[in-house]
């Protein structure tokens, strides 16, 4: 019989993991035992049957088992329209962002198995996966952070309310804001309205697959509704407060597909 043997490797830090497959082992055709052999062909005048091994249907290009039952969101970072979040539009994520943040993110947060007091172990795989595909955070900070918002809550886990925070504490790089500022500003505390505009399109490409979810056509919209009450000349405070709306708006709009 033709057996295949799976050997599951530990899993890494930078991708999914895979299987890895070994060829079949040749079996022996069972199906007749009074079948004739080549001796008894040649008496008879019959061929002798071959043996053919089954072809492993398997392959290790397919996901694990596991894969198929992580949460919408990770890897991908989506979710689907559950009742919990009906009425999650990329319009609400405009001018409603912190209630499309908790529809979104609430419905992936289900999809780690919480347990029924609402925590999610630190050290659950699917939780951080989830954070390191979709914050601006190391993968070696991950346990830091998790650990961190943890330490006040009755059990050493996370509460919705923390992934939240998460989420929205590491849209994008401070560092990264600040050079941008910097880049733009002729004395270094201020920058014209019209340059923020044009620093806050900029900002794309280190959304990378968040800002292709938003698409060009919507990107005014989202730079109107974050600079609304914008002055003729913006701060240091006002340009980072921007750029973490315009990179929370476009995570939750990657996450819920809108």
């Amino acid at each position: 019989l033709a057996q295949a043997i799976f050997v599951r490797p530990s899993p890494s830090a930078s991708g999914p993991h895979r299987t890895a497959e070994h060829p079949p082992v040749a079996g022996v055709n069972m199906g007749n035992c009074c079948a004739p052999g080549s001796e008894d062909a040649e008496v008879n005048g019959a061929a002798a049957a071959a043996v053919t091994p089954q072809d492993n249907t398997m392959s290790k290009n397919s996901p694990p088992a596991s894969a198929a039952a992580s949460p919408a969101g990770v890897g991908s970072a989506s979710t689907q329209q559950s009742p919990a979040n009906r009425g999650l539009t990329f319009e609400l994520a405009v001018t409603d962002l912190e209630k499309a943040e908790k529809l979104a993110y609430g419905s992936v947060f289900a999809n780690f198995g919480p347990s029924a007091s609402g925590y999610v172990p630190v050290n659950s795989e699917l939780l951080i996966d989830y954070v390191s595909a979709n914050t601006c955070l190391p993968y070696t900070d991950i346990d830091t952070v998790l650990l961190t918002a943890a330490q006040n809550n009755d059990e050493m886990a996370i509460k919705l309310e923390n992934f939240l925070k998460i989420m929205q504490d590491n849209s994008i790089q401070e560092g990264m804001v600040l050079e941008r500022f910097l880049g733009l500003s002729d004395n270094g505390e201020a920058i014209q309205s019209s340059e923020c505009r044009s620093g806050l399109l900029m900002l794309k490409e280190e959304l990378g697959a968040a800002a292709a979810s938003v698409g060009e056509a919507r990107w005014e919209l989202v730079f109107d509704s974050v600079m609304a009450n914008a002055e003729a000349t913006v701060n240091m405070d006002a340009w980072t407060d921007y750029c973490r709306k315009v990179a929370r708006i476009a995570h939750v709009t990657h996450a819920a597909k809108l």
